[in-house]
């Protein structure tokens, strides 16, 4: 029995056409941590500690963490005591037909708004 392609090498050398990247050109782990994000995820369909883990993990890192359709705790849009935002809030909320614990404090408290126009029927 022949192999349809030979096996791969884990010490194979790169192709000729391989060019190193000058450090220089490399873009930073902070700026490209900004564009990471979590899936929309509503309390709810986590459980609560997931979600804050979730949402904690995102704001130390610097991407955002997504609140879902099911709103957010609003003592998780209370800033600490020195001003700064909570690491537990969600930067972005989704909204969707205006229902799920969404509010003006809600909404006031989003980096990122994230609106669901239509929505499949549940059975």
């Amino acid at each position: 029995m022949t192999p349809l392609r030979p096996p791969c090498s884990a010490a194979a050398a790169p192709p000729a056409a391989f060019q190193t990247i000058p450090l220089e050109e490399v873009e930073s782990a902070a700026s490209i941590v900004k564009r990471f994000v979590t899936g929309a995820m509503s309390y709810g369909s986590i459980s609560l500690e997931a979600h804050t883990s979730l949402a904690l993990a995102m704001n130390t890192m610097g991407g955002k963490s997504n609140s879902g359709e099911g709103g957010e705790n609003p003592r998780r849009l209370e800033k600490t005591a020195d001003g700064k935002p909570n690491p537990f809030r969600s930067a972005i909320k989704q909204i969707a037909s205006g229902r799920f614990g969404v509010s003006a404090h809600y909404l006031t408290n989003a980096d990122e708004l994230q609106i669901k126009v239509s929505q499949g029927a549940k059975p």
